[in-house]
């Protein structure tokens, strides 16, 4: 679960980067709804498990650089997860 939290992370990233960017604004806002829309179609099971890998990867950014783990951590949030 965590290579798979990773590889959503990286994708999130980027999306965020081309949104920045105005680089089809449409398509990638899109593509965020879309991801916010099938994590909260996640089961109460799935949830734990995907908070459980997303808290361990962002311990692991923070083991790389110190706070780097914050953004992985208000990614909830930003898509209305529900804490």
């Amino acid at each position: 679960m965590d290579r798979v939290v990773g590889a959503l992370l990286s994708a999130i990233a980027t999306l965020e980067t081309l949104l920045g960017l105005d680089s089809h604004a449409h398509m990638v806002l899109s593509t965020l709804e879309e991801i916010a829309y099938r994590l909260g179609e996640m089961s109460d099971e799935e949830r734990h498990e995907f908070d459980a890998a997303l808290s361990r990867v962002a311990d692991a950014y923070d083991r790389d650089e110190s706070g780097s783990g914050n953004w992985v951590r208000d990614v909830p949030s930003k898509f209305g997860l529900s804490t």
